[in-house]
């Protein structure tokens, strides 16, 4: 994803307001001086990007993007309200741009696949957006063979997504994808038997297993 800046010193403005200590306000303003389709594609382009460039900084840019939706001051673009243009140009982000490369490359804070799913898993969290790409991509980690380094990387892409999302890949909103949510405990109890997993930090994300297999007994 590339931007052609909607105005002039639009990179400067949206940086400086995803830096802030509270960035919604600051983007909020931004956008009602510039209320174009432009302006929003590069208000997406630098809210991947600052996520891409500081991960932890993850859930702080896309809990301010949920918190705009709901402002009363967030601006219209003509018929279309701020959370549609929003959802469907961040949307259209989500595993859009990644080769077999990005997903072979070592489990790392910098694998743009595993940036992809944090990034999918915040806009799922946060009812950002949804896509058949986003639950796709969960399902290609519980789907995935056991023992290869790509397959690490889609399993740990998954647990990180299932860890924010919750529970949604077991209800109808994943329409196609839905899982039971003791199909999910099993395909990745499967994966942490195999050890398709061997990064240490990250076979803690393999947990997440117990969870489904509580919601399967009705227990949470």
């Amino acid at each position: 994803m590339e931007s052609d800046d909607a105005f002039p010193n639009a990179k400067h403005l949206f940086q400086q307001a995803f830096a802030a200590q509270d960035p919604a306000p600051l983007l909020l303003h931004v956008l009602k001086e510039h209320p174009t389709y432009p302006a929003l594609r590069d208000l997406v382009f630098y809210y991947v990007e600052a996520v891409h460039n500081d991960p932890y900084c993850g859930q702080i840019l896309a809990s301010a993007l949920a918190r705009m939706i709901h402002s009363p001051d967030a601006p219209s673009f003509g018929q279309e309200t701020f959370f549609e243009l929003l959802s469907r140009e961040l949307g259209g982000t989500h595993f859009k741009d990644l080769y077999d490369d990005d997903i072979a490359k070592d489990y790392g804070p910098k694998n743009t696949y595993l940036l992809d799913s944090l990034l999918s898993g915040f806009s799922l969290k946060y009812k950002l957006t949804a896509s058949p790409e986003m639950y796709g991509s969960i399902e290609d980690g519980l789907k995935a063979p056991r023992g290869s380094k790509e397959s690490e990387v889609l399993v740990v892409g998954t647990c990180m997504q299932l860890l924010l999302h919750g529970f949604g890949l077991t209800t109808d909103l994943a329409g196609a994808y839905k899982w039971q949510p003791g199909k999910v405990a099993e395909k990745l109890k499967a994966h942490k038997a195999a050890e398709t997993v061997k990064d240490l930090h990250a076979i803690e994300v393999l947990e997440v297993h117990n969870l489904f297999y509580l919601k399967e007994m009705a227990l949470i």
